[in-house]
């Protein structure tokens, strides 16, 4: 009975010591599995890679089926400027000077010749079918938008004031010139000239032939800030507008 019992205890101590060199051993290759997981790794010690156009581009701005229309630059506030541009379904986009979606807007058509702007710094133009007047947050001012009595051929320009707190704005059709207030009130029909255009907010480049980057003859060059630097904007056939220092 008492070999019996040492037995016993013999066969209990082996396993005991069998057991702790086991799982002893099962703890340090887990230990030494997280230690060499290059996902974890990633995940702790190395940043997330920052998005890159990848072609010396300074952002990119997805626009749905690319852009119909030559982006133009305007006055956003006393401190700031933003761009608009139209895409192929008609939307127009503001966006910021580092290519963040500001607001956009659906409109019926394609912007006849470009976008005016006061020095109010509302801005004013017009479809084929509707005149609009918005502000820098894309909101309508009072009296607009007003559907045009003839489709216009000719975008909205804003004529000289007669006085400084009025707004002339005339709209060229296939056979009158239509001239309204600020309201959107129709003053009156004429068949003569066109006057120049006024207020377009900032100018572009019209000179150039040729530009870099593949972009085409729908593209702005100009500032985008008050710093006097100049950026070259311009759709491409990936359905994007890009921003290139220039």
């Amino acid at each position: 009975m008492r070999n019996l019992i040492i037995v016993i205890s013999l066969v209990f101590i082996a396993i005991v010591a069998v057991s702790y060199f086991y799982f002893s051993n099962l703890d340090h290759k887990q230990a030494a599995r997280r230690t060499a997981s290059p996902a974890e790794a990633a995940t702790v010690d190395s940043p997330l890679p920052e998005p890159s156009t990848g072609n010396g581009a300074l952002w990119a701005f997805a626009l749905n089926g690319g852009s119909t229309s030559r982006p133009s630059v305007h006055r956003y506030n006393d401190s700031t400027r933003f761009i608009l541009v139209q895409d192929a379904y008609h939307i127009l986009h503001a966006i910021s000077p580092d290519g963040q979606k500001l607001w956009n807007a659906q409109l019926p058509g394609p912007i006849v010749d470009s976008v005016s702007q006061l020095p109010d710094q509302s801005l004013v133009f017009t479809t084929a079918e509707r005149l609009y007047r918005i502000d820098t947050e894309g909101d309508p001012l009072p009296g607009f938008s007003l559907r045009l009595p003839q489709r216009a051929t000719q975008g909205a320009a804003i004529l000289p004031q007669p006085a400084e707190d009025a707004v002339r704005i005339q709209v060229g059709t296939g056979r009158q010139e239509l001239m309204y207030d600020g309201r959107g009130r129709l003053l009156r029909r004429q068949t003569l000239g066109r006057n120049a255009r006024t207020g377009d907010g900032v100018e572009a480049d019209s000179t150039f032939t040729s530009l870099p980057h593949g972009c085409g003859p729908l593209a702005y060059v100009g500032p985008l800030q008050y710093d006097g630097q100049r950026y070259l904007i311009c759709g491409k056939s990936d359905g994007k507008l890009y921003c290139f220092p220039y």
